[in-house]
């Protein structure tokens, strides 16, 4: 029987919590159950305060992870313990499952530039020979995108990465999950262009250290805009979290009345 995650909310956003999402996600697709699932981080969830329409589609989606750093800071200081799963992590062995698979349908990758996710496609296919991959950037015009729909209709994969940028891609993912209903959707934000070789991730220490934001911010400076949001969020851990503390204070203050 599929475990049930347990949930905590973030910002009034659902963070599912577990030691494993990558086993639970394949079990979910060997039993071709269809799964959207977000990356979340601070940035994602002060945006979804703005847009209603991400924020809906973030409390609907089946799998919510903590992709950011910022969100373990909020979980901890709320007495949960879990660990990072960043997005790209989990789609790269969630990937490497569906290879090992019997009779694996087709993957397919779409977002990113013209040429980056064919190469994201080619990494993969040298890593795991056995997989097929689907592979279209983000740049389709109307009549190329009519068509990449309905061949997704068509071959119904098991597993749709999508690399979109947020929120385009939960939008999208959204308005387009009923083309294969019980597909393994992901939001894959710029995982395409570290696969394909045009970028690379923070290095190790960097992310143990849950610095990989800052890493980001030196390849893409003109993120520094966005990222202003990110002491907005950390100050609003620290008041959620003393807010909560003094009612467990408060609470556990009472007196106990007499059977």
């Amino acid at each position: 029987m599929l475990e049930t995650l347990k949930k905590y909310s973030v910002l009034e956003l659902p963070v599912h919590l577990s030691d494993d999402y990558a086993s639970w996600l394949r079990s979910r697709i060997e039993q071709n159950i269809g799964t959207h699932v977000v990356t979340l981080n601070a940035e994602m969830a002060m945006l979804s305060e703005q847009n209603d329409v991400l924020a809906n589609i973030i409390r609907k989606a089946d799998l919510v992870i903590p992709d950011g750093s910022g969100v373990i800071f909020y979980l901890r200081l709320h007495n949960q313990s879990q660990q990072r799963c960043p997005g790209i992590e989990l789609a790269a062995s969630v990937l490497q499952q569906t290879a090992q698979m019997e009779n694996s349908d087709p993957v397919v990758f779409y977002g990113g530039a013209p040429g980056v996710t064919q190469k994201a496609a080619e990494f993969w296919q040298q890593q795991l020979p056995g997989l097929s991959i689907l592979a279209y950037h983000g740049y389709l015009n109307d009549t190329e995108e009519r068509e990449f729909k309905q061949l997704l209709a068509d071959k119904q994969p098991r597993l749709i990465l999508v690399g979109l940028g947020v929120p385009r891609q939960e939008i999208w993912i959204s308005q387009n999950r009923s083309l294969c209903p019980n597909a393994t959707w992901i939001g894959v934000g710029g995982s395409f262009d570290i696969w394909s070789g045009i970028k690379t991730r923070a290095p190790m220490w960097l992310r143990d250290n849950h610095m990989e934001w800052l890493y980001r911010l030196y390849q893409e400076p003109w993120r520094w805009r966005r990222m202003l949001v990110l002491p907005k969020f950390a100050l609003r851990a620290i008041a959620m979290g003393f807010k909560n503390s003094s009612r467990r204070t408060h609470n556990a203050s009472l007196p106990v009345g007499d059977d």
